[in-house]
């Protein structure tokens, strides 16, 4: 199991999981570890489960903010690379996440009992993030067009927005990840040589099928696509859907070859 505080928080198991896979979350801008706790105990019979926390939250909250996705993909490949025991693992990662468990997995020497599902996101060659540095004409209020845009995603986080307190804490981590997110660029003709599978909000306004579809210009090997209904969160609104779409992935076996589609 993966044992590597505080860049990485176990998910308590209820029981011995019945198969030897890993399922690692990757969280999205302003998220924690335990944004993922639901999604790992719908998981918790099949695998042992893991979140990375990303340092400026939670119990890392003095820590500065990352600003730069593959410095920080490249400090995960190293708490990786001393602490991952054997078998088979999935890295999860939704919105910031997804480019984040793409990096970290294109630093791993050997990603044969890899798969990367990617959730909420386009692929890396299709970026196209809303800006963040205008000012709305209307208000003197510099938080305006972050908050605008947290509420037209919705999510678990836009309930802090109405608690003084708890937004003056989580403004600054969101938009510190969303401004990393925003510099992010791939390196030219990046790609992973393990499956992909990429995850999808019907009513998404950050992704759409052409550029989800995508991803499969970023591996050499299959990629499948899933598309749920819902918006940017869709994996809170339908996370018994994302489960089973996870334990499809840990009932085939990694040796099988893998045709793209």
């Amino acid at each position: 199991m993966l044992d590597a505080e505080p860049w990485i928080q176990c998910f308590p198991a209820a029981a011995s999981p019945t198969t030897p896979w890993t399922v690692l979350f990757f969280p999205h801008s302003g998220g924690s570890a335990g944004s993922y706790q639901h999604l790992a105990a719908q998981l918790a019979d099949m695998a042992r489960t893991a979140c990375v926390q990303y340092p400026g939250r939670a119990e890392r909250q003095g820590e500065p903010l990352f600003a730069d996705v593959h410095a920080l993909a490249d400090q995960m490949a190293e708490v990786l690379a001393r602490v991952r025991e054997g078998g088979p693992v999935i890295f999860f990662g939704h919105s910031l996440g997804a480019v984040v468990a793409y990096e970290v997995v294109r630093r791993m020497p050997d990603q044969r009992q890899i798969v990367l599902v990617v959730s909420g996101h386009p692929a890396p060659s299709r970026i196209r993030l809303p800006a963040l540095d205008s000012v709305s004409e209307r208000s003197e209020d510099p938080d305006e067009p972050l908050i605008d845009l947290i509420r037209s995603l919705g999510g678990a986080d836009t309930e802090l927005l109405g608690h003084p307190v708890l937004r003056r804490m989580f403004l600054p981590v969101i938009r510190g990840d969303l401004m990393a997110h925003s510099s992010y660029h791939p390196e030219a003709d990046s790609a992973v040589s393990c499956p992909v599978v990429a995850l999808m909000g019907a009513m998404d306004p950050l992704t759409n099928s052409a550029d989800v579809q995508a991803w499969g210009q970023h591996t050499s090997l299959s990629l499948r696509v899933h598309r749920l209904p819902g918006g940017h969160f869709f994996t809170n609104e339908h996370t018994e859907e994302v489960a089973d779409i996870l334990r499809r992935i840990m009932a085939t076996d990694l040796k099988t070859p893998r045709v793209r589609s």
